[in-house]
């Protein structure tokens, strides 16, 4: 998606919080249009806006995994792991020298849009949804920024100059009443429709809008959102657990999958992906994150025996705990020249999500503890990273209505969010809720909604926000940390720290976040 090759952009685009210095400078300019030379058109404006879903890309290629997931009690170290920078995600030690962390693509995208903004803002009989797309990116990404590293600089217009670059920091409680809040609402307000589900719709805008309100803990605004968004009846629940793997399945032929579909990713649940082609010269992160290259993440021994303890995989104990529910698959089997059939017992879920582990043999030969999670792919054999186009889902339909059933239990409607959480078993061929193990306090009730947001939604970038948001990071991660020998967390460090050269090249603009 290059735009206009403009090469002023270039320096432009080298400038401070943009490009660090520690950043090969780019030969070829990036694609979007000088300051002084706005969009003149809507022509112009839908080749910008493309431009600035190109930013995403770049930006969110891993960043709902290093932020949304690591940190969390979804994974762990694998035994034989040697990247140190990734363990030390996984541990919270972060070295605030580690690039993992900077913020430049974020600010690459931001820049892209205010650019957008404020063209389309100054022009006469725009398109409202180019407008309301904007506005959606800009509220999107300033709230993962201010959530990731709280008071972050504010830029709402392009940047021009060095100065303009190498601003202090702005308070987060300002960005979000000023920038993150205000934004959602008028994408609500702009946005009818979307060209696809690669691009930000009035239900994706909904999404967002209840992950905010969640965030802020104004459970009965995320709720009227959420229910606007059901209102719309454009998705439905996946039924089998095919379609459910379709949803995210990326598998290029391989010497050991030679017929493999290659790319799928589709579904009745995708609200909004970040989409890679074949001819993006970006790669998606999700091979990097799970797959490929070393042993450097596991699924975590705790969250595997959780997911076992919740939908057993043995006969006996499955028909204790579910008698009037046989499982959805079963095993087939050639035994003594005769073809057997046998009930396969536990949650496909998470047979879908182990490596080797399948429909068919069910966790498959991974020991838990050395499990990597395979929800994308199955055979990483002849897999090249720098050719992943893997769909990067942010938001889902099973997500909303999970989310919705946080909301109510906390508005003290724990029938209702029960309701929706059978809702989801039904169509995941699942028994219904235990009632008991659903509990009667809200505490028990939101512990058991999270664990199921954490087996449906497993590396989806969910899984640490879920934890800071319900103030239940330090309780589940400290013992997790403790156990391996890592320092337990404080509430000033569940904020990540700020690259340091970002900080460096500041001069002293703004200073590290507390307890880094």
């Amino acid at each position: 998606m290059k735009i206009f090759k403009i090469k002023a952009a270039v320096l432009l685009l080298s400038l401070g919080m943009l490009y660090s210095c520690d950043d090969t400078l780019e030969t070829e300019p990036e694609s979007f249009v000088t300051p002084d030379s706005f969009y003149k058109d809507q022509t112009e404006l839908d080749i910008a806006l493309a431009g600035v879903y190109d930013g995403m890309q770049n930006t969110y290629n891993d960043a709902n995994s290093i932020f949304g997931e690591f940190r969390s009690d979804s994974y762990a170290p694998a035994p034989s792991s040697t990247n140190v920078s990734r363990s030390s995600f996984h541990n919270s030690t972060m070295d605030a020298a580690d690039a993992t962390l900077r913020w430049t693509n974020f600010y690459k995208t931001i820049d892209r849009v205010n650019r957008v903004i404020i063209s389309a803002e100054a022009l006469q009989g725009v398109e409202p949804n180019t407008l309301g797309e904007a506005y959606a990116i800009r509220s999107k990404v300033y709230f993962d920024l201010i959530r990731i590293w709280k008071n972050v600089p504010l830029l709402l217009e392009p940047i021009q100059t060095p100065a303009e670059a190498y601003r202090p920091v702005t308070s987060y409680d300002k960005i979000l009443n000023e920038v993150v809040l205000p934004d959602m609402k008028r994408a609500e307000l702009l946005i009818s429709d979307a060209p696809s589900p690669y691009n930000f719709s009035k239900a994706s805008v909904f999404a967002h809008e209840a992950e905010v309100y969640m965030w802020i803990k104004q459970e009965a605004e995320a709720e009227k959102v959420l229910e606007k968004l059901i209102a719309l009846n454009a998705y439905t629940l996946t039924t089998t657990p095919q379609a459910w793997q379709d949803m995210f399945y990326y598998q290029p032929p391989t010497t050991a999958m030679p017929t493999a579909p290659g790319k799928i990713q589709t579904g009745s649940e995708l609200i909004f992906s970040i989409r890679y082609d074949d001819t993006d010269t970006t790669p998606s992160g999700m091979w990097n994150a799970y797959v490929t290259g070393s042993t450097i993440t596991v699924i975590s021994p705790l969250v595997e025996n959780k997911w076992i303890e919740r939908f057993p995989i043995d006969e006996l104990q499955w028909n204790a705990k579910y008698p009037n529910t046989p499982p959805a698959l079963s095993r087939t089997e050639v035994i003594g020249g005769v073809v057997t059939t046998t009930p396969l017992y536990g949650d496909w879920r998470q047979f879908a999500s182990r490596d080797r582990g399948d429909f068919e043999v069910g966790m498959g030969p991974s020991i838990i503890g050395e499990a990597r999670l395979y929800k994308w792919t199955k055979d990483r054999s002849n897999l090249q990273v720098n050719l992943d186009r893997t769909d990067v889902v942010m938001y889902r339909y099973a997500d909303a209505l999970l989310l919705l059933a946080e909301a109510k239990i906390k508005l003290g409607k724990a029938d209702a969010a029960k309701a929706l959480i059978d809702q989801i078993r039904v169509a995941r061929k699942l028994p219904p809720v235990i009632a008991e193990e659903f509990g009667t306090t809200q505490d028990q009730q939101i512990n058991y909604l999270l664990d199921e947001r954490q087996f449906e939604l497993m590396g989806e970038g969910k899984r640490w926000w879920d934890l800071i948001r319900n103030d239940k990071a330090l309780e589940i991660m400290n013992p997790i940390l403790e156990s391996r020998g890592a320092n337990p967390l404080t509430q000033d460090r569940l904020f990540f720290p700020i690259y340091q050269n970002h900080i460096i090249e500041a001069l002293g603009a703004y200073k590290q976040n507390e307890g880094w």
